[in-house]
């Protein structure tokens, strides 16, 4: 069986404290290093024991010497990293994937909770497991979900995040910005709204948006909030469309032409149908969710009426919670293909192991 705790070098925990924003990865050192820069300590503190609060949440797709460690077969884990020493990397640390075999005395023996069954903390890393994603907006969400309501900065955008956003935001958004402006259609006061818009500084430059909008100040809040989550994955969903036409003919294409049975061939077929309509059915519930989001901001900026985008966005929430996970996996599975189908040699890829691969393929699709 694999080691219960693997230590892990300079190299990994530095890649991760420098890597781009991911869904899959959950920062928490960072979050509370910008919060003491600036000092202003994050209250509430996602965690109550502080260890808990200086580390990495990953979600881990796992490799075939993985799956031992856990009681029944599983595609994909939540990973906790927990570094020796949070302002020194280089000296490493230590993971666990939650709820593997034995996971609550190593996590007793890791953070010094005593009692591990009634732990809140402990509840919440089991939580953890179940989110699909770890981005900022179903993050939020699905904490609210379950009575948790961390400090807030803990779901921005990040400047990666930001950077990617920001072109596509502001093409999204600058006729409504220009009309909240009076008819100013200068690109640079624009792009500075759009740039406020996204980092959260929500400043007396955005009050304008606000009267447009007739918001009070906290539902502007929540609002905005609700908006960047329809964007980010408006944008999302457009990213990750390119590629799945790519993965759907590589099912086909990468297929051994040898060293494969009749059965098999004839079994990828329906496996390859199934993975097809999965993939169907989640961009098309995704494209009617945008489809409704762009109809009711052409009904703001074309016939200046906002109480339908208002409402709209007030309600934001409970539709990218189903947008999030949908395009979650959406972009999981196109990572897991790119990932697994580089470098196959055809001459020695098996049936087997094209079987596995498909199957693998359609379970992460949950189907």
């Amino acid at each position: 069986m694999a080691k219960s705790f693997s230590e892990r070098g300079m190299r990994s925990l530095a890649s991760l404290m420098t890597a781009k924003s991911s869904s899959r990865v959950l920062n928490l050192i960072r979050a509370h290093d910008a919060a003491e820069k600036a000092k202003v300590p994050l209250h509430p503190t996602l965690f109550t024991t502080p260890v808990l609060n200086k580390t990495f949440v990953i979600k881990h797709r796992l490799r075939a010497n993985e799956q031992d460690v856990f009681p029944s077969r599983r595609l994909t884990a939540t990973k906790l990293i927990i570094p020796i020493d949070p302002a020194n990397l280089g000296v490493g640390g230590k993971s666990v994937f939650i709820g593997q075999v034995n996971f609550e005395p190593i996590i007793a023996e890791a953070t010094g909770i005593r009692d591990v069954e009634a732990s809140p903390d402990v509840k919440l890393l089991r939580e953890l497991d179940k989110i699909p994603s770890f981005d900022p907006f179903l993050f939020k969400e699905w904490m609210a979900k379950i009575g948790r309501n961390p400090d807030d900065r803990y779901f921005e955008l990040t400047p990666s995040m930001i950077a990617g956003m920001e072109e596509f935001v502001f093409q999204e958004i600058s006729m409504l910005v220009s009309i909240s402006l009076s008819g100013v259609e200068s690109n640079q006061a624009v792009l500075r709204l759009v740039r406020k818009m996204l980092a959260s500084n929500y400043d007396d430059d955005l009050a304008p948006l606000q009267m447009t909008l007739r918001m009070t100040k906290e539902q502007f809040r929540d609002g905005m909030f609700g908006w960047k989550g329809l964007l980010y994955y408006k944008w999302l969903a457009k990213k990750v469309e390119g590629d799945l036409p790519g993965l759907l003919s590589g099912i086909v294409s990468i297929r051994p032409k040898r060293n494969i049975t009749p059965d098999q061939i004839e079994g990828s077929y329906g496996v390859i149908r199934t993975i097809g309509a999965k993939i169907s059915d989640y961009f098309n519930t995704v494209s009617d969710r945008i489809r409704a989001y762009d109809q009711a901001y052409r009904e703001l900026t074309r016939q200046q009426n906002p109480s339908g985008f208002r409402a709209f966005l007030l309600t934001a929430p409970e539709t990218f919670i189903e947008m999030g996970e949908y395009v979650g996996m959406l972009e999981h599975s196109v990572e897991f293909w790119k990932y697994r189908s580089k470098g196959i040699e055809p001459l020695r890829f098996t049936g087997d192991e094209y079987v596995d691969l498909i199957l693998d393929l359609r379970e992460g699709l949950g189907a």
